[in-house]
């Protein structure tokens, strides 16, 4: 089990608990929000390293935001109508990757990439 802090927003609170659940086995804590009211104040009180985001609980502008305002915090991005224009909105907005919110396992697999490139060792400053 990684020590690392997860939030995962999304505006359907049943989709919610599904992706919590998902994730359940693979972190200590995890914080979740329905409304995007709450996802600033979350992410910044529990100190995420890693938020899964809805892009129609907070929109692109508000994403790119959270995205500049909290650079510890690596962000992927769902949406129900996940294409390549989207994935390539949310790669510019600052995302790591973006998924399809139904798609548990592919929003586990990025997860899961998030966790093997934290893992590497980092190169010694030259």
């Amino acid at each position: 089990m990684q020590p690392i802090s997860i939030v995962l927003a999304h505006r359907d609170s049943g989709r919610l608990g599904s992706l919590a659940a998902s994730q359940s086995n693979h972190f200590l804590n995890i914080a979740t929000v329905s409304k995007a009211t709450d996802l600033r104040d979350t992410i910044s009180k529990s100190r995420a390293e890693l938020a899964v985001v809805d892009l129609e609980l907070v929109g692109f502008p508000a994403f790119a935001d959270y995205c500049r305002e909290f650079p510890g915090t690596a962000f992927i991005s769902t949406h129900r109508l996940a294409d390549d224009n989207i994935w390539s909105a949310s790669l510019a907005a600052g995302a790591l990757d973006c998924r399809d919110d139904a798609d548990l396992q592919a929003i586990l697999d990025s997860v899961e990439k998030y966790l093997a490139m934290k893992s590497l060792p980092t190169a010694p400053a030259a």
